[in-house]
């Protein structure tokens, strides 16, 4: 998520490497590293063990991973990047309510057609 951050400010900022928010990056770079890639590597392999043999298995994981997994992420990460800014608590459930309906809705627009090709055509052990 880390890279991913320096690609964002790069092209979505303009910004160079000697004007990258720094720790910004490595906000993200920890909640990738601390919280979301553990719980994915475990999510994936739940959900392909839970769904081992079933029909359609890849269109009900990726239903499941948008109900449970892509809900409890995005919120998970919009209180943590505030908090772990110094913002207070306050301020963190202030930018959830602004930013969540708006961060789901993107994620909804896109993610379930990668999810589903994700799901179909990429081996567990790369997902």
């Amino acid at each position: 998520m880390g890279l991913g951050n320096v690609i964002s400010q790069t092209i979505m900022e303009n910004r160079t490497l000697k004007t990258i928010d720094w720790p910004r990056v490595t906000r993200f770079a920890a909640f990738g590293y601390l919280v979301s890639g553990p719980f994915l590597r475990y999510w994936y392999y739940g959900l392909d063990k839970y769904f081992a043999g079933v029909k359609l298995k890849p269109v009900k994981m990726m239903i499941t991973d948008q109900t449970i997994a892509a809900p409890l992420l995005n919120f998970a990460i919009i209180w943590y990047l505030p908090l772990m800014s110094g913002k207070s608590m306050t301020e963190a459930k202030e930018r959830f309510r602004q930013d969540f309906p708006t961060v789901m809705k993107a994620n909804y627009l896109a993610w379930p057609a990668i999810q589903l090709t994700n799901f179909y055509f990429i081996p567990i052990q790369h997902r």
